[in-house]
């Protein structure tokens, strides 16, 4: 049962990520849904020729791609917050090891079914 000892290891990178989210949340998201609907109506205005031409099509492409810009700023976010979670705990690692290897090892239950 090893999951649970790569879970100890992996902490500073969920502890990143998370910091990460909290950043993007206060500071990212708002940005994300600007610059994508922006993306969103250059695009419209070349497929359709008119920057504000209010039809359905060309508001469904200006909402994709504040939903891209949104996304696409929350992966940033998360895969840049992991990635300094783990190089600001490489320090800790051996210590982390250390506590990984600590811990008992859970026993796995076997469960028997009554025989007919």
């Amino acid at each position: 049962m090893t999951t649970h000892r790569n879970h100890i290891t992996l902490l500073p990178t969920y502890i990143g990520a998370a910091v990460s989210f909290l950043a993007y949340i206060a500071v990212g998201a708002v940005p994300g849904i600007l610059y994508g609907g922006y993306m969103g109506l250059a695009m419209s205005s070349a497929l359709f020729g008119n920057l504000a031409e209010p039809t359905v099509l060309g508001r469904v492409i200006t909402g994709g791609g504040m939903v891209l810009g949104l996304c696409a700023s929350l992966f940033f976010f998360l895969v840049a917050g992991a990635f300094l979670g783990t190089l600001l705990g490489l320090p800790f690692a051996p210590a982390l090891r250390r506590m990984a290897q600590a811990e008992p090892e859970a026993v796995p239950v076997e469960v028997h079914t009554a025989q007919r």
